[in-house]
């Protein structure tokens, strides 16, 4: 049933609420990995799809007025998944946005590889939080939130310093 490795998905809840959903798939489970709320995620959305479709790394699975669900090409999953933890509280979407269009471009080449080791960070880092909480009965995530935190503000560091010696 399941042809591709990430899956990103965007879905109307009621009152015109957009909810992003980042999932990775495998042997025919799907993970949920982190969702994204907030008014500007339609545009999130749509930035990142639009600019994966130029280059041939999303592929629609299922488009309707309620839901839309995308395939990523496996080499930019991780990629995609980074620049959603990025993003989350991000203040400034288009700068990031910008940032997304010319990393996928090729503009930071070395930084790719780097970039999408974050997610694999946040994974790593979110299970033992997970297991730890599993004892005192709190809520699981799948990414802990507290880490989904402290990695989007890292990430948001890393990469303007990133930007300021490139330029």
């Amino acid at each position: 049933m399941y042809q591709y490795t990430y899956y990103m998905v965007m879905e109307k809840k009621r009152d015109n609420i957009v909810e992003i959903s980042f999932s990775i798939v495998d042997e025919s489970h799907s993970t949920t990995l982190l969702k994204l709320g907030g008014k500007s995620t339609s545009m999130i959305f749509e930035d990142v799809i639009s600019t994966l479709a130029k280059y041939g790394a999303c592929t629609p699975v299922k488009v309707s007025s309620a839901k839309a669900v995308y395939g990523i090409r496996e080499d930019l999953g991780p990629i995609v998944g980074a620049y959603l933890i990025l993003i989350r509280r991000a203040r400034n979407i288009k700068k990031w946005n910008n940032f997304f269009y010319e990393l996928i471009e090729g503009k930071y080449i070395g930084i790719a590889k780097a970039f999408a080791s974050f997610l694999e960070v946040a994974i790593e880092m979110s299970r033992s939080i997970n297991a730890k909480e599993a004892r005192k009965k709190k809520r699981q995530y799948v990414l802990n939130p507290h880490i989904l935190n402290a990695l989007s503000s890292a990430l948001k560091q890393f990469i303007n310093k990133i930007i300021k010696q490139s330029s």
